[in-house]
């Protein structure tokens, strides 16, 4: 009997509802090669739909969710809504609710496409980023008092739990245990700074190396060292580990290092429970230019993340093989944007690849 999948999908804003169609496009290619079903539901959750409604996503809706083994998520943001709004209220309210406590970034340099680190080649840039993503500096401790005044006080608490620190960290270590991983673990954070936040994260890595996964190859280095080596030798990197703050840093380090916004997935993940997967949204070009050359590797790539996470890795090896080839033999062009190609027509390349 053949597997069914019911995945939601937030198609988003700007690029997200081409990017993420080609996506679907690509998916159901796929299933049906492999011999399984997906049932997309379409959530019109964004900015667009908020200033037409005044709606924002429901608590029926984040409910809902749960029943979903997996979502798509597009990207939110309109330069009419008040600045962080749209991802408080959509993204990060259905990020909280679901407890998707790991941000997963995959950097990886595929042949046929520039890095912007213009000395290094597919194959010297291939790590992947594990941020934790519930605690730290997450905006839901601290204030601000005399608001307006020249004595004005803002603050923002950075705050981890062992319970918080230990299920991000044994996750890391087991990415870095896989079969296509080196089996080396980077832990980074800012001593200085943090000194008992670095405490926390240094001695539950310390003692969780040691006891269950003492096969592999632990280091630790301050930030802003990681972020310099980053640039310098990004081939000495496998797997990293670190907190809310500094991995939404070091995301964008790596998304640069592999040409661009465009070619970067992320995964929200709960292992065993419900996971969130899309292109990374951190370039403002997402939300402004034609949707029509918008580039969907970083959707297609998010789709891949999903297959592995539901089980289905033949079919998505698959789609990482024709987006090589297909990365390998066109040119595609740099970050969010297409040089020859329009959103479908790479989504149509990718397919035909597929079917072969």
């Amino acid at each position: 009997m053949s597997q069914h999948y019911h995945i939601g999908v937030f198609p988003g804003d700007g690029q997200g509802p081409s990017v993420i169609q080609a996506a679907q496009q690509v998916l159901k290619a796929v299933s049906k090669r492999y011999g399984f079903k997906i049932k997309f539901k379409e959530y019109p959750y964004s900015g667009a739909h908020y200033l037409e409604t005044g709606e924002l996503c429901p608590d029926k809706v984040v409910e809902e969710l749960q029943e979903h083994p997996a979502i798509l998520f597009g990207g939110v943001g309109h330069p009419e809504v008040t600045p962080g709004l749209l991802s408080r209220e959509i993204l990060l309210k259905i990020a909280d609710s679901l407890d998707l406590y790991i941000s997963e970034r995959p950097v990886r340099l595929m042949p046929g496409v520039k890095s912007y680190l213009r000395t290094k080649t597919a194959g010297q840039i291939d790590y992947v980023i594990i941020r934790e993503h519930s605690g730290g500096l997450n905006g839901k401790m601290g204030g601000r008092v005399l608001k307006g005044t020249s004595a004005e006080i803002a603050q923002e608490n950075l705050i981890y739990t062992r319970y918080q620190v230990d299920r991000c960290l044994r996750y890391a270590f087991q990415v870095a245990q896989s079969p296509n991983r080196k089996g080396k673990l980077t832990l980074t954070c800012k001593s200085s700074l943090q000194p008992h936040v670095y405490d926390l994260w240094a001695r539950a890595f310390k003692e969780m190396g040691e006891t269950d996964f003492p096969q592999i190859q632990r280091s630790y280095m301050e930030v802003d060292d990681i972020c310099m080596q980053l640039v310098r030798n990004p081939e000495s990197f496998d797997v990293i580990v670190t907190g809310n703050l500094t991995g939404d840093i070091l995301a964008n380090v790596g998304a640069v290092s592999q040409g661009g916004a465009g070619y970067a997935a992320i995964g929200s993940l709960h292992p065993g429970k419900t996971g969130m997967f899309g292109p990374m949204r951190a370039s403002p070009e997402f939300y402004e230019v034609t949707d029509l050359q918008a580039n969907p590797i970083s959707a297609i790539g998010a789709a891949v993340m999903m297959l592995r996470y539901l089980g289905q890795p033949e079919a998505a090896h698959k789609i990482e093989e024709a987006m090589i080839v297909t990365l390998a033999t066109e040119v595609m062009g740099e970050g969010t944007i297409l040089s020859r190609f329009q959103t479908k027509e790479v989504a149509d390349i990718i397919t035909q690849r597929l079917l072969r």
